[in-house]
């Protein structure tokens, strides 16, 4: 074990080799590399959670019970980019400057009226696997233009609903 410089006034020193160590442990031992790295991977962060990934925190009872009161999930941007959005998908749509979250239970070309608490698609009775609740409002029919979807919420009982062009679309929720 090395012995510790004493100074003249009897305390022991701590020379420039402990600082320098605890600088490469902290930087590496080229810290303007190290800086121009955190630099990098500090603007692909941004870009990564700006352009492709969006957090949204969930604010209200609408979507319960399958996604909480303050719940935070990410929008994927990109997820139609390719291809339409089908019916089931739960989506971040922009509707009066608000982002809300519903989900998706007519798509374009379909007519859909809510009858004695069931949404009826094409006359058809909707399956609802996400909502136990009956509507407690009648709805007159709506055919669905080229590029214009449906939404609701899952808790059908206190959710807004209405119909939204494909532009209003943020994206698709993943988790």
């Amino acid at each position: 074990m090395e012995a510790a410089k004493i100074g003249v006034d009897g305390i022991p020193e701590i020379g420039f080799e402990g600082r320098s160590h605890l600088r490469e442990f902290l930087f590496g031992p080229r810290p303007h590399r190290t800086l121009a790295r955190v630099l990098v991977w500090s603007i692909l962060g941004f870009c990564f959670f700006h352009n492709l990934l969006v957090p949204i925190q969930i604010i209200g009872s609408s979507m319960n019970p399958t996604y909480q009161n303050g719940s935070l999930n990410l929008v994927n941007k990109w997820s139609y980019s390719t291809g339409a959005p089908h019916r089931g998908d739960v989506i971040a749509v922009r509707v009066d400057g608000e982002l809300l979250l519903k989900r998706i239970v007519a798509v374009s070309g379909e007519s859909i009226r809510i009858d004695g608490g069931r949404i009826m698609i094409n006359n058809h009775s909707l399956e609802d696997q996400f909502s136990r609740r009956k509507i407690p409002w009648e709805m007159d029919p709506i055919q669905l233009g080229p590029n214009e979807y449906f939404v609701i919420g899952d808790n059908r009982a206190a959710s807004l609903f209405c119909k939204v062009k494909r532009d209003q679309i943020l994206g698709k929720i993943i988790f």
